[in-house]
C-alpha cells in the first residue's frame, strides 16, 4: 500500500480553512435551542416556574444517565485500555508522551472478522454512513444516510483516504488498514489533513486537538467469532484547564460513545445475518456434494 505522510506541520491555511468551514458544523443547532426555549416556555405558563425548573432537571439527569450508561455498556476493561496503550494495532500513531485518554468499546460477535469488515471498510459520511442514530444526526446537521447492504464499489480503502463525519471535511485520515484485521484514523491540528478539502477538527474552545479512532477486528472461536474492538486516544495541549476537559467529556465524549455503541452494534448484527447465509450455504453445498457422491 501507499504510504502516507500523516505528520506534515499544519500550515495558516490549514488554520484558515477551519475557521471557514466551523460555522458549518452544527447548521440546525440553534433550531432544537428554539424547541426547546418553546416547550420549557409553555410549561413555565402552564404548570409554574418551580414545577418547570424540577421537571427540567428531572429530565437532564434522566436523559444524561440513558446516554451515559447506553454508551459505557460495553467499555474497554482495564486490560483492553492497557492493549489499546502497548499492543493494538494503532497504539503508536500518537507519542507516548502526547497521549491524555485512551478509551473505547469491544464486542463479541458470532461472526467471521470476513463477515464484518466489509461494513467497517464502508463507513463514512461519503459512503454508507455510520449506522447508527441517523435521525440525530441529521437534525444537528450531519449529512448521513445509513446504508445496510455492503456496496463492492465502496470497499476499497487505503491510506490517505478520510473518513468524513461532517460535510464540512471533518474527520480523521486513514493511516494504515489491513483488510479483515484493522483500519487505523487519524487527526491532528498540528499536521495537515491526508486529503486538501478535509479538516482536522478541533472545539473552538480548544487550542488544539487531537485523536485516533482504531477498529480492531480479532478472530475468535476458530476463525467463526469476532472479538471488535472500538477505540481512541487524545491529546490535547498541556496547559488546558480541567473545566475544559470536563466540557470535553460531557460535550463530546458521552455523545461519542452513544453513537459508536450504537454503530458497532448495528454493523455485528448485519455481519451476523451475513454469517448465518454463508454458513447455511455452507451446509447446502456439503450437503449437495455427499448426494452427488452418493449418486
Amino acid at each position: 500500500m501507499e504510504n502516507v505522510n500523516p505528520y506534515i506541520p499544519a500550515t495558516k491555511k490549514d488554520a484558515e480553512h477551519l475557521k471557514r468551514m466551523r460555522a458549518r458544523v452544527w447548521p440546525q443547532f440553534w433550531l432544537c435551542v428554539v424547541i426547546l426555549v418553546a416547550i420549557i416556555t409553555i410549561c413555565w405558563i402552564h404548570f409554574g416556574w418551580i414545577q418547570t425548573l424540577v421537571g427540567c432537571i428531572v429530565v437532564f439527569v434522566i436523559g444524561f444517565g440513558v446516554l451515559a450508561g447506553y454508551g459505557m455498556k460495553h467499555a474497554c476493561s482495564e486490560e483492553e485500555v492497557r492493549l489499546c496503550e502497548e499492543a493494538l494495532p494503532g497504539h503508536d500513531i500518537l507519542s507516548p508522551e502526547d497521549i491524555r485518554l485512551t478509551g473505547g468499546q469491544s464486542f463479541d460477535f458470532d461472526c467471521a472478522p470476513q463477515d464484518l469488515y466489509p461494513y467497517l471498510a464502508q463507513m463514512n459520511l461519503t459512503k454508507a454512513g455510520f449506522y447508527s442514530f441517523q435521525v440525530l444526526e441529521r437534525l444537528f446537521g450531519f449529512h448521513i444516510r445509513n446504508d445496510y447492504f455492503v456496496r463492492p464499489e465502496w470497499q476499497p480503502v487505503q491510506p490517505g483516504d478520510w473518513m468524513y463525519y461532517h460535510q464540512n471535511g471533518m474527520g480523521t485520515g486513514v493511516v494504515d488498514v489491513k483488510p479483515n484485521e484493522y483500519i487505523l484514523t487519524y487527526s491532528d491540528t498540528r499536521f495537515k489533513p491526508t486529503q486538501d478539502l478535509a479538516v482536522a477538527w478541533r472545539p473552538k474552545w480548544m487550542k488544539g486537538f487531537a485523536w485516533t479512532w482504531n477498529f480492531i477486528l480479532q478472530p475468535t472461536n476458530n476463525g467463526e467469532g469476532t472479538h471488535f474492538v472500538s477505540y481512541l486516544q487524545a491529546w490535547w495541549p498541556e496547559n488546558t484547564s480541567k473545566a475544559t476537559i470536563a466540557r470535553l467529556a460531557l460535550q463530546w465524549g458521552v455523545p461519542s460513545n452513544f453513537m459508536m455503541h450504537r454503530m458497532a452494534a448495528k454493523m455485528g448484527k448485519l455481519a451476523c445475518k451475513d454469517a448465518q447465509l454463508r454458513r447455511a450455504n455452507k451446509i447446502l453445498e456439503y450437503k449437495s456434494s455427499q448426494m452427488d457422491r452418493a449418486a
